[in-house]
Formats: C-alpha cells, structure tokens, sequence
C-alpha cells in the first residue's frame, strides 16, 4: 500500500507552478510564461525540485492531447476549493502553446473577469499546474492559476511556496536514508522492514497465548519466566496439567474401543440375523455388510430389508395370501417397494386400483 501510494504522488499528484510576475501589466497579455527554457534546471523556493524539461514539443503535444484547451482559475482553486464543493470558475483559457528560446509561452483567450484581474494587477503571477515522473521530468502540463506568492527562482518556478516537503522526502527521512534516495530505495526499505517486523509479530501473538495458559499478561519476558517457574515444579500446575492429559488419553482410548466394540457386536447380530432369515446375497459378504453396519447402520439394515428372502428348498418364499379384497405382493414387488422408499400397503393399494380399472375396461 505504501509503495502504491509513493507513485501515485510522484507520478499523478499535479504540482503547482509559478512563473511570470503580471504586476507591471496594464492589460492582460495575449501570452503568458508557462515553463522556463535552455534546457536546465528548474528551481524552486523550497527546493522541491530541480525540475526539467527535456523535449519541450512532445509535453505541448501531451499537454493537448485529450483537450483543446487548459483552464487558468485563481489561486489554483480547481485542485484545492473544487474537490470541497467550492467554486473554480475559468479566468482564461491556454489555447496554443510553444516552445521558445527562454521557454514555454501559452496563449490565452481571457474572460472579461480574468482580464479585467490581470489589469488591475490583482495577481501578479501565472502558475501551472504540471505532471511530472519520479525523475522529476515535466511531461505535460494540466492547467495554470494567477496567484500572489510565486514560487520562482530566477524566471519560473515550480510550486507555490510550500514548507511540506513531497512524500518521498518524507518517507525517506522516516526511514533513516538519505533526502535524495530514490523510489526504488524507498519502495525496498519499506519491503524490508515489513519482513523483519512480521517474526516478531507472530512471535508476540504466540507468547500472548502461552500467558493465557499460565494465566499471566505483559510482555515476553513475564511469560518466559511463568514457564521456567512451572517448568520446575515437581506438583505445581504444570504437572498436573500432564497427569489429567494422560488420564483423558486412557479414558478416551477406552471409549473408542467400546463404541466400536458395541457397534460390531450390533452389526453382526443384524447380519446373521439376516442370514439366518434366508435374506439373498449376504451369507457371501458377511464381513463387508457387518463392516458397512458400524459405519451407517440404518443404510445397511434398509438395503438388506429389500432383498429377497430364499424359503426351504432353496426357492424365494411366496409371499403370504393377503386377506380378501386385497392385493398381495409378491417378493419381487416387496423389495421394489423398499428400494424405491415406498410403503408396501400403499404400493399395494396402487396396484389394487390399476388392476380395477383394468378389469373396468
């Protein structure tokens, strides 16, 4: 997040821009001053800078890009009044740019009330408003401001006079290396003490737990010392503390091995039982159903209900003669019934009706 946050300042963040003193004017000039030339630095008051401009056709060309013409308000109220609801209007309006011998001179179409400024010397500046990368290269130019307090340092200057030093800078002090440092140092000192910070983090989050087990707070070192002092008694806590998880072990051993006894034992009663029944299929997989039984008892004992039942002499039993007027089910039917989860009286109640309306026809 932070490194996010350092390009977005130095990259996004327009910066602020005096140049040319207006006070000596009458009337308002058809070209104002944006940017000094002659290819060297541009310094500024509270030393932001040096800021340069290297291929002065190709920012007007960026500068013009996506508009056909930049703003001039006051006292650059589009980046600071405008974001709080206050009002921006236009005093002018840079339709044309070039690139001259001592720099970049724009020229402006004025509105009544920004002439009418500038010729009663209420400001006495232009100030842009540029974007420039990490090297501090002016890339293009956004918009200009009249102001009062020019930030120049000879011809034009970047900014208006400003005592809070960029972010970078900042950060950079922070963290014990040099104003000038890079992004990339800064972006990797950050990198570095987030990684030596995160043992120690996780460190701290472990002994604040084992205080809770010796019931003590604060930092590493009252709970090392609650640890030395149960770790040395012969029938303190912390022996104790070992019986009881040595007895629950034993007692738990225990009742898992009774609860699988028990649960076998039912298994296997439900099986021979359906064995000796004369259900078809079991006797053969005895261990595997007596098996699937300890696992899921009322699966096992409904898919053996639905299996048919061999009578004396090795043949499915018939199935018992139902009472008059009623529909009897067969052992093939009886187990259809129970696979598909039906009740047999109703099944059979359906097969009734079928065979009424049959004989109906």
């Amino acid at each position: 997040m932070i490194a996010a946050m350092i390009t977005k300042h130095l990259t996004l963040t327009p910066v602020l821009m005096a140049a040319q003193d207006a006070a000596a004017a009458t009337v308002a000039p058809d070209w104002v001053h944006l940017l000094p030339g002659g290819g060297g630095q541009i310094s500024t008051a509270d030393a932001r800078g040096p800021y340069h401009v290297t291929d002065p056709a190709a920012l007007i060309a960026a500068s013009f890009a996506d508009v056909d013409r930049l703003p001039i308000d006051e006292n650059h109220a589009t980046d600071l009044a405008a974001p709080l609801g206050q009002p921006s209007p236009a005093r002018g309006w840079i339709v044309e740019m070039q690139a001259r011998a001592d720099g970049i001179w724009g020229r402006v179409e004025w509105t009544e009330a920004g002439r009418a400024l500038v010729a009663d010397r209420a400001y006495r500046a232009i100030s842009p408003v540029v974007l420039h990368d990490t090297s501090r290269l002016i890339t293009q130019i956004l918009r200009a401001s009249l102001v009062n307090r020019p930030n120049l340092r000879g011809l034009a200057a970047l900014n208006q006079e400003s005592d809070v030093k960029p972010l970078l800078e900042r950060l950079a002090e922070t963290l014990g290396l040099d104003a000038a440092a890079t992004e990339d140092a800064v972006v990797n000192a950050v990198k570095a003490a987030k990684d030596a910070a995160a043992p120690a983090v996780a460190l701290q989050s472990q002994l604040a737990e084992i205080g809770q087990v010796f019931g003590v707070t604060g930092d590493g070192a009252v709970v090392l010392e609650a640890a030395r002092k149960a770790a040395k008694a012969d029938t303190g806590e912390a022996s104790q503390v070992v019986a009881l998880q040595a007895e629950l072990t034993t007692v738990t051993t225990r009742l898992n091995a009774v609860t699988e006894t028990t649960a076998r034992e039912k298994a296997t009663a439900f099986v021979d039982g359906a064995i000796q029944k004369g259900h078809v299929g079991v006797k053969p997989l005895r261990d595997h159903y007596i098996a699937m039984h300890m696992q899921d008892a009322a699966r096992v004992e409904k898919e053996i209900g639905a299996l048919p039942v061999l009578g004396r002499g090795g043949v499915i039993a018939p199935t018992p003669p139902a009472p008059a007027g009623e529909v009897a089910l067969n052992a093939e039917q009886i187990s259809a019934a129970k696979v598909l989860g039906l009740d047999p009286k109703a099944y059979a109640a359906t097969l009734k009706a079928e065979r009424a309306h049959e004989e109906a026809l």
